[in-house]
């Protein structure tokens, strides 16, 4: 078939299936994202004019520690130079000092531009006698500094003004903490282009052994840093990695700023730009993971990741430590013996049991079930019962007699040997909760499951449905990245700790079973994980078919999400494994923005173009999440007429309403699958949910009642916020 037929019969499905409409939406945003492809930084750009507005703005901070910022030089232009100083000099925070070496620079430029600022208040220069390379240089300038904290700066990048502010702000919020790191950008070699921007999770001490991601802006409690010694000699080039390996040792009291506060250059010789430039930092990096694990006492070792430039740590599983794998099923025997049968054939970890759970299978598959479990020596639980996953995985791990359990559906298969070993040596952690693998789509290289991000709307799978073969962000799909949640399709926890948490909650009987699991480890102070060296495939939904495709079932989902978030609601619309600056609409790790949005600009309605709106019951809708910040007001929201089939012509618009008056505004409208299935109707309604960023800037202060407007009739939501002069309020 050729691509001409393909993308035909592909146009004539989603015609007749969703209507002319959604093709054309369709069609539109295909050429949009090719257009925003082609357009290199944009997205990046549109996301500083909305998130950076306020970069200058300060209050008068109680506790103002003093920063010293330690920059080792080394033959640098002296463009680049000077903009790394002013950047220090134009910060609004004020108790700084600037603690500069010279690494006896062989270009006469470098002392000739440093002599320059060698009287300036605030700033200290040393110039060393002979080059010691970066890690003496760094120590040098730090054996000048006088502040309560450290901060790491190259002598060609950049501070953002409100950098040090915002270190200030966070101690300010707790004086104990001992690290604060932030977010960081690349700049071309003249200063004139950032990009790449890298949005970071919070503290993930899993991420951190796979990728010094921590990196640039790092502010360090100075007392802390004399009692490990500082940078060390002989690990140039990861010299911080190293450092700061041994420094997290030390402290938990860490915090992460969710800011571009640091612009990295990058240069032709730096590793910003090309990670092979410096390949004795490969060999440095290694041997301070290395050091990591003998340090903490750990059997492990490091493997080389050829396509990310990374080695991960692979830790060994305690000896002959016995895996029980618990399988679920029901009704499903050939789907189980395929699993039973891949797990034998591929798995080189011989240390396990199975424990077959079965919630009251048909006579004939149930003797079939005990025929085979019976034949491998497998265990087997037959009880009639209502299916609930989370009761059928404890009945399982009650009758587990191995230190991790492993709880996996009937429907995987199995795709490399060492992944039960995998799982098993990082289970084995003090600090690991709940470990996941990477499952894949059977037959293909499609991901289904890599870890979970806890989204504004719920739960998602990361990444899920994209090709598992490019490199994604920051290499979030080949190696060990730490995760709010992984998914109980295949998932490994030790027995002791499963049952510190009281194992799956059984209120959860068919959804989010596994992530509430995974949450209550968080909350003990449990890091979960994924493994991306596990691979398996998952026949996702071959048991019970697809939830969002039932109306009945999407309805018990939607239940179980609101029940998930009553028991956790500091996950509600915020994950601490997953920026909040990286889009909650796709789980591919975009910026969190619009790049097709609009900005909606508030309309002032007059008291007659208001009486003619009038408020209606005939509309279903609502607002699924409401944010206001120093510029915007965004909503998510739905609406659509309940008694017509085709609302996808139709957009919805949003009524602000308050003492002052009423504004009208703008929305996008966003393509959902879920809509059809919530509508519960024959029709067309994919199209009936929305975005809309509204500016702020000439809306007057109060308390504003929300509305949706559709066809000159309004529904209230139900939603208020609060604007205020200096500060908002939802």
């Amino acid at each position: 078939m050729s691509k001409i037929t393909k993308k035909a019969g592909t146009i004539w499905k989603i015609q007749k299936e969703e209507g002319f409409a959604v093709l054309l939406y369709k069609i539109r945003n295909k050429i949009q994202t090719v257009q925003k492809s082609r357009g290199g930084d944009g997205e990046y750009r549109f996301w500083i004019k909305k998130n950076e507005a306020d970069g200058m703005e300060t209050v008068t901070l109680e506790y103002q520690p003093k920063i010293s910022v330690v920059v080792p030089v080394y033959n640098v232009e002296t463009s680049q130079l000077e903009e790394c100083i002013r950047s220090v000099q134009n910060q609004t925070y004020t108790n700084w000092e600037l603690c500069m070496a010279d690494d006896a620079s062989t270009w006469e430029s470098v002392r000739t531009c440093l002599e320059k600022y060698e009287k300036q208040e605030k700033i200290k220069i040393l110039y060393r006698k002979e080059n010691g390379h970066i890690s003496r240089c760094t120590n040098s300038a730090i054996q000048m500094a006088e502040g309560e904290f450290i901060a790491f700066m190259d002598c060609d990048d950049v501070l953002a003004p409100n950098a040090l502010y915002e270190v200030a702000k966070k101690l300010n919020e707790d004086k104990t903490l001992d690290f604060i790191y932030s977010d960081e950008d690349k700049i071309d070699e003249k200063g004139n282009r950032r990009h790449e921007p890298h949005f970071k999770p919070d503290w993930s001490p899993d991420t951190f052994l796979s990728l010094m991601y921590t990196c640039h802006l790092g502010v360090y409690r100075r007392t802390m840093g004399e009692e490990i010694g500082w940078l060390r000699e002989g690990y140039e080039g990861a010299q911080d990695y190293d450092f700061t390996l041994r420094f997290t040792e030390r402290t938990k009291r860490i915090a992460h700023i969710p800011k571009i506060l640091y612009h990295w250059r990058e240069r032709q010789e730096s590793t910003a730009v090309n990670p092979e430039a410096k390949s004795y930092i490969l060999d440095t990096a290694k041997k301070a993971k290395e050091d990591a694990l003998k340090r903490r006492g750990l059997d492990g070792e490091v493997e080389w990741v050829d396509e990310i430039y990374q080695y991960r740590v692979n830790y060994k599983v305690p000896d002959k430590a016995l895996v029980s794998v618990i399988i679920p099923s029901k009704d499903n025997f050939e789907v189980m013996k395929r699993c039973v049968d891949s797990l034998i054939e591929k798995t080189s970890y011989p240390y396990y049991e199975i424990i077959v759970v079965d919630n009251g299978s048909a006579e004939s598959q149930r003797k079939q079930y005990e025929s085979y479990c019976s034949r491998h020596g497998y265990s087997y639980h037959y009880e009639k019962m209502d299916f609930n996953f989370s009761r059928m995985c404890n009945i399982g791990a009650r009758k587990a007699k191995g230190r991790f359990l492993l709880f996996l559906n009937d429907d995987i298969t199995i795709a490399n040997d060492i992944w039960m070993e995998r799982m098993a040596g990082h289970a084995a952690l003090p600090y690991v909760g709940a470990v996941g693998a990477k499952l894949l789509y059977p037959e293909s290289t499609l991901i289904q499951h890599i870890g979970v991000i806890s989204f504004t709307g719920g739960p998602v799978h990361s990444f899920c449905q994209f090709d598992d073969t490019p490199v994604y962000y920051f290499c979030r799909n080949k190696i060990e990245y730490n995760y709010s949640a992984v998914t109980a399709a295949c998932l490994m926890t030790e027995a002791d700790k499963f049952w510190e948490v009281n194992g799956f909650d059984e209120s959860f009987a068919v959804a989010y079973n596994d992530i509430d699991f995974c949450f209550k480890l968080t909350e003990k102070g449990y890091y979960n994980v994924s493994r991306m060296d596990a691979v398996l495939y998952h026949h996702e939904s071959l048991s019970r078919g697809s939830d969002v495709m039932v109306p009945e079932k999407m309805q018990r989902l939607l239940e179980e999400r609101e029940h998930l978030y009553r028991e956790h609601p500091q996950y509600i619309s915020r994950d601490p494994f997953y920026s909040p600056n990286l889009t909650m609409r796709k789980a591919d790790c975009g910026i969190n923005v619009d790049f097709r949005q609009k900005i909606a600009q508030p309309e002032k309605m007059d008291a007659e173009k208001l009486d003619r709106i009038k408020e209606t019951t005939e509309l279903n809708a609502g607002i699924r999440y409401l944010e206001v910040n120093h510029a915007y007001i965004n909503v998510e929201g739905w609406c659509f007429d309940e008694k017509k089939k085709r609302n996808n012509w139709k957009k919805n618009r949003l009524l602000l309403e308050n003492k002052e008056g009423a504004y009208l505004c703008d929305t996008v409208q966003e393509y959902s699958e879920a809509m059809q299935v919530y509508a519960r109707k024959k029709g067309y309604y994919n199209l009936c949910s929305f975005v809309s960023m509204i500016r702020r800037k000439g809306l007057p202060a109060g308390m504003y009642h929300l509305s949706i407007v559709r066809d000159g009739r309004k529904i209230p939501t139900g939603k208020s916020f609060c604007l205020m002069e200096d500060k908002e309020e939802v």
